[in-house]
């Protein structure tokens, strides 16, 4: 007989964080966005995937007012929500261009229209800026606001303004625990460690870079940039089989020295750096903020790679982090299925990583901790749980306090009062 799988516990999870975050949504509406996640995750319009970021608010226009340079374009005012998925439909070509989708619930019309920050390329994006605790603690006090957000990989999160999070995977994956803002962070801040600079200027040269490859990570079928010292020599030729520029382009210099800069000119680079990261093969970048190459192709270490599960493009990851010259500093890797990281040589020994409930292991795999750190994880629970029984077994000895009744407290104070003594 045919079994049937439902996914139960996926709604379940979904109805009890929208009762959290949006607790005056109707359930069929909620519905209405659960029967659309398949197909936001696989959206394509002519061959080109698209993975939209959807805001569901009760108060758009606080959205405006405290996300800094937000800009909103109504398109629809409907009384219910009938038209739901044509009109998502029709506002998704505009996610190409780096707008986002809001659906707003009033109380007595759904408004649907798009919605960014008109900012400059070396500024937080509204997500970003979203994902920043000040503004969502303002704004979960001024209504309700969820943020839809599509990544690869087949899966969709929702973030909550009140700090619920919630994640639905297509892809039936037992592992699928990604830190996608935090790898492209950590692969950021080692792209400008030799750059001197004030801290204004570095804040402004990570967020060009942090919002090129958060474009990239939604965009692009996949890539690797290998982060190098600016001091590196390839003499060896383990990066040969490229294209090697003649002069690197240099984000820092191109607002680092002055106060002013031209935006068209940022951007355009932008779309350069973006364009070499979609082409097959390996970008480098050094710790200067410099881009030194790009298609680049290497030879696998075939007997290391026996032990790499995965593509061409994770096993080319892998054997740059091999490499012996010590002038290689890391390996941004991401695959089409979502997966992504950042790397450093020798990195594997020291900062693995693994997902932990409760101080229970979970996941296994070359993600783990090491074995002494997970010991010393599950005696310490266990010592919080022992004082915990403890604590409670020694409140439960301790006998009520008397309760006087206060009657008696009004009498006793009036014999000893001044005025009644003689």
């Amino acid at each position: 007989m045919e079994r049937r799988i439902f996914f139960e516990d996926a709604r379940k999870n979904v109805m009890q964080f929208f009762s959290m975050e949006f607790p005056v949504l109707k359930i069929a509406d909620i519905d209405m966005f659960m029967g659309m996640f398949y197909k936001l995750v696989n959206y394509e319009e002519e061959g080109q995937k698209i993975r939209p970021t959807i805001l569901i608010t009760s108060n758009i226009n606080s959205v405006i007012r405290y996300v800094p340079n937000s800009k909103k374009i109504i398109f629809y005012e409907d009384k219910d929500t009938t038209n739901f998925k044509a009109r998502i439909k029709a506002l998704m070509c505009f996610c190409k261009s780096d707008w986002n989708i809001y659906i707003n619930f009033g109380e007595d019309i759904i408004e649907y229209g798009i919605i960014k920050t008109l900012a400059s390329i070396k500024e937080k994006s509204l997500v970003q800026l979203l994902g920043t605790r000040p503004i969502m603690d303002t704004l979960s006090k001024k209504g309700s606001l969820v943020l839809l957000n599509v990544l690869g990989g087949g899966v969709c999160r929702l973030t909550g303004a009140k700090g619920n999070n919630c994640s639905i995977c297509f892809n039936l994956n037992s592992q699928s625990q990604y830190n996608w803002e935090i790898e492209i962070e950590e692969f950021v801040e080692a792209c400008v460690t030799k750059i001197k600079t004030t801290k204004k200027k570095l804040d402004d040269i990570k967020n060009l870079i942090t919002n090129i490859f958060h474009k990239a990570l939604k965009d692009l079928h996949g890539t690797i940039c290998v982060v190098v010292d600016k001091d590196f020599n390839d003499k060896a030729g383990f990066f040969q089989d490229g294209t090697w520029l003649k002069e690197p382009i240099e984000f820092g210099k191109l607002f680092v020295r002055s106060s002013t800069y031209d935006e068209n000119v940022l951007r355009s680079y932008a779309d350069v750096l973006t364009t070499m990261l979609d082409f097959d093969g390996i970008t480098v970048i050094d710790n200067a903020g410099r881009i030194r190459a790009y298609n680049i192709f290497i030879e696998s270490n075939q007997q290391n790679q026996k032990r790499v599960v995965g593509g061409a493009r994770r096993r080319a990851a892998y054997s740059v982090l091999q490499n012996k010259n010590k002038k290689i500093i890391g390996v941004y890797f991401q695959s089409q299925d979502g997966d992504n990281f950042y790397r450093e040589k020798g990195e594997r020994n020291k900062k693995n990583k693994v997902k932990i409930v409760g101080g229970e292991v979970v996941n296994q795999g070359e993600e783990m901790l090491p074995l002494e750190i997970i010991a010393k994880l599950q005696v310490q629970k266990k010592k919080d749980e022992e004082k915990i029984n403890k604590d409670t077994q020694e409140k439960a000895k301790q006998p009520e306090l008397t309760k006087i009744p206060l009657l008696e407290v009004k009498d006793y104070e009036d014999k000893v009062s001044p005025t009644n003594k003689k």
